[in-house]
Parts: structure tokens; C-alpha cells; sequence
């Protein structure tokens, strides 16, 4: 409902978007039912009506005209309670676990964690995945280690990196995923843009729409890219 609307305009609407209940009716005889619809449940509902009438500011009110009232929405805590790792890694886990089922992937966590935290099918294609959790820190980015060891020791044409960043953003938390194969944590190494070690570090950061990895990789691409899983 607009600001204010006069129930004739309230019965055209309801016509349009529901035609088939109500596109047949003939809008005065709509107006009407519309009218007494709406008094019925201010009257009944008295300060809990979620519609009021508008003043005509002559000390009545606008005949046939309403509002919908405005409902405070709570604020969202921009600022998460402090949990151990462990929690924030199993929530990731969860977190990707429903973003494969939303995308059609038959996906389970692991009962053992042996590194591989997810496996994923789809198409009778076989995915393994290791899931990296991280809030943003006071400097704005992203901390994830790899162990060279168990990255060493897996398919690579079967294994997938996901980093998943939580944000607060537009007043809501939201995770994104940067989706990596393990060719292209190989290809990072050997451009020098991951330092090649026992542990393989990697900074995610936002700069307006582009997610930079490390000092300065566009890695935009692999953003919420589900896709590259095939």
C-alpha cells in the first residue's frame, strides 16, 4: 500500500494483482467490501490495526482513505557475539552445506574431520570440499590458512576451496563464498601472489563490488561462483 490510498484504488490494485478472485468484481460494489473490510478491523483491532484513517486536518478524517501504519523495524546488532573458532567453522560448514542443497547438489558434512569438511554431488559428478570460516577483522579483511600438508595430499581435480566471508551489510549479516578448485590455489602459488610454505595464507578484502585476495588479486569471479564446481 502507498502511503495513503482511497479504497477505489485499493480495489483496482487487488483486481490487478488477483485477478482471479477478485478481477471479476465490479469495483464499486469491491470499494464497498473493501471499505467495511478495513473499518471492521481498525475497529477490532484498535491500536494493534496495522491500517489507520487519515486526518483531513480539520478534526476528521478523509473520507475512504487509509494508511498502512508504519512498523518500527529492531536494529540488527552490527556487531556478532565473540565465539571460539570452533563454532564459527561449524557454522560455515552448516552455511555452505545449505547453499549447495539451494543450488541442487546432494551435499553432507563430513562426521570425521579429516580436512575434507564437505562432500557434494550433482550430475554424478563427486566434489570434495574444505571450508574456511572467517569474520572481518578490525582491519577490514579476511584471515584463512591452508595446511600445505593436506592440500598436497588430495585430488585436485575432485577438491575445492570455499571461503566464506561474514558481513554485516544493508542493516542484515550475510555470507558470501569465494569457490577456488585446487588448480587455482596452485596457480596463486606459483605467480607468487600466495606465499608457498608449510601454511598457505590468504587475505580476502572488498573494495566496492571487487574481492581482492592477498595484496591486490581480482578474484571477483570465483565470488558465490557455484558454478565452477563441475
Amino acid at each position: 500500500m502507498k502511503k495513503k490510498m482511497h479504497v477505489n484504488e485499493i480495489a483496482v490494485a487487488l483486481a490487478a494483482r488477483y485477478p482471479v478472485e477478485f478481477g471479476n468484481e465490479d469495483v464499486d460494489g469491491l470499494s464497498r467490501k473493501v471499505g467495511s473490510s478495513i473499518s471492521n478491523h481498525i475497529r477490532s483491532a484498535k491500536r494493534n490495526a496495522e491500517i489507520s484513517r487519515v486526518p483531513n486536518g480539520r478534526g476528521g478524517y478523509l473520507s475512504g482513505v487509509y494508511k498502512a501504519k508504519q512498523k518500527r523495524k529492531k536494529a540488527v546488532p552490527a556487531e556478532l557475539p565473540q565465539v571460539s573458532n570452533l563454532y564459527t567453522g561449524k557454522a560455515g560448514e552448516y552455511a555452505l552445506l545449505s547453499e549447495l542443497l539451494f543450488r541442487g547438489y546432494n551435499a553432507s558434512i563430513m562426521t570425521v574431520d579429516e580436512g575434507i569438511d564437505v562432500v557434494a554431488s550433482r550430475e554424478n559428478k563427486y566434489f570434495h570440499i574444505q571450508v574456511k570460516t572467517a569474520n572481518r577483522n578490525p582491519q577490514g579483511k579476511f584471515q584463512f590458512t591452508i595446511s600445505a600438508k593436506s592440500y598436497k595430499s588430495y585430488d585436485a581435480s575432485t577438491t575445492f576451496y570455499v571461503l566464506i566471508t561474514r558481513r554485516f551489510m544493508c542493516n542484515s549479516w550475510r555470507s558470501d563464498y569465494v569457490v577456488l578448485q585446487s588448480s587455482d590455489i596452485a596457480k596463486f602459488i606459483a605467480t607468487g601472489i600466495i606465499k608457498d610454505g608449510k601454511q598457505y595464507s590468504l587475505v580476502v578484502r572488498y573494495e566496492g563490488d571487487k574481492c581482492l585476495l592477498n595484496r591486490n588479486k581480482d578474484v571477483t569471479y570465483h565470488l558465490n561462483n557455484f558454478e565452477s564446481m563441475k
